[in-house]
């Protein structure tokens, strides 16, 4: 039975950086180029909600998932999956950014409303997501730093 010596931390970081890659690709990286669509798919919030300002911050975000942080849950994810040691730290780094970005639109999520131009209200869902990026970020850079070579044994 292929992988059945992998820890369950193994399957933890696969399938997350696997369905991020998804999520980022659609979410991230195609609101660069049409903001429009990953609003109709409900993967963006609209104009009317965080303002022109706002979809400028969120396209911001886009670029630099789309140059740094999808190119690193791609080699992570092939590093794994071929238990090779740079994707320790490779996953390390996404691990940092996952922590680092969803802390920040925590942050933006209590801070923005009030302000000219933000009506968004976050629904459950998007407090779940946010919440999910910021327990793997810091479960999986803590689980690295003291655990990460049984993700490549």
């Amino acid at each position: 039975m292929p992988g059945k010596n992998r820890p369950v931390a193994f399957w933890i970081f696969t399938i997350f950086l696997a369905l991020s890659i998804v999520l980022m690709l659609m979410g991230q990286a195609m609101s660069v180029f049409n903001y429009d669509l990953t609003v109709r798919l409900g993967l963006q919030e609209s104009v009317q909600q965080v303002s022109a300002y706002g979809v400028q911050v969120n396209r911001a975000f886009g670029s630099g998932d789309t140059v740094v942080y999808i190119p690193l849950l791609i080699v992570s994810l092939i590093g794994l999956c071929r238990k090779k040691r740079w994707s320790l730290l490779t996953s390390a780094a996404t691990a940092g950014v996952s922590a680092y970005w969803s802390l920040t639109i925590f942050s933006m999520f209590l801070f923005l409303p009030g302000t000219q131009g933000y009506n968004y209200i976050p629904g459950p869902e998007i407090w779940i997501f946010v919440g999910a990026y910021t327990i793997f970020g810091v479960w999986g850079l803590f689980y690295l730093i003291f655990r990460g070579d049984a993700l490549i044994q």
